[in-house]
């Protein structure tokens, strides 16, 4: 049976993928950093006898090193970078915070690079080889303008366009291995983040980008794409 490990897994889009590919029979890695304090994932543990739960903080190199010691060498044949962070304070000119900008690089941006580094030969071992990171339309530099009504959010906006550029260096580097990278727009979705008033549920958002890692995997391989398949502009 196939493996997904998900980051950031006790609530919002990763928390769904986690409950979907637990209900087709996968085996379930979700980690978050505090997983004894998720009551969704609990209950996904208690009704789901392959999902196991693991404590990862990206944005800390010995939490993430302790994961992979603790994983040895079994094979993930899907890692789903998802964690991340969005601050709705200091995030426009004359107001920025500094600190908050640098946190959400250390988790959007060198948070995906450190797990994707870390578990490289876990998705080596693998049978599909796949890494797929979680980004957001907000980071395309094409569609700012109709974007720009979420407001100017430079620390996630811009901790998200590096992610598409880590990411794209990264599949360029990992498909001579024949190891595909994927980067998703989820769409507009109601969760914490995304709130009550957006245009997608969980999941609508997480059935389309599972369909679409369904589909060829090489194919996919430094592309920037929506939950429904279709390229993204940057």
């Amino acid at each position: 049976m196939s493996t997904v490990l998900i980051t950031g897994a006790n609530r919002g889009l990763g928390l769904e993928f986690a409950r979907q590919y637990a209900a087709d029979g996968w085996d379930v890695v979700a980690t978050c950093r505090d997983p004894e304090k998720s009551e969704d994932l609990q209950q996904l543990r208690k009704k789901n006898n392959k999902a196991s739960l693991h404590t990862l903080d990206v944005a800390s190199g010995k939490s993430v090193a302790a994961l992979a010691h603790a994983l040895g060498g079994r094979p993930v044949d899907l890692l789903i970078l998802n964690s991340a962070i969005y601050s709705r304070k200091g995030n426009k000119i004359g107001e920025i915070d500094y600190e908050a900008w640098r946190q959400a690089n250390e988790t959007n941006l060198m948070g995906a690079v450190r797990v994707a580094e870390a578990l490289l030969e876990n998705v080596v071992a693998g049978k599909r080889k796949q890494i797929a990171a979680i980004s957001t339309g907000m980071a395309s530099m094409q569609a700012l303008k109709s974007t720009f009504g979420f407001g100017a959010v430079y620390q996630y906006r811009t901790s998200k366009v590096a992610l598409n550029m880590a990411m794209s260096i990264l599949a360029k580097e990992l498909e001579p291995r024949g190891i595909s990278v994927v980067i998703f727009d989820p769409g507009w979705v109601q969760t914490d983040m995304g709130g009550a008033n957006a245009a997608l549920t969980p999941q609508e958002s997480i059935g389309g980008m599972r369909r679409v890692l369904a589909g060829d995997s090489m194919s996919l391989t430094g592309r920037f794409v929506g939950y429904d398949g279709a390229t993204r502009p940057w």
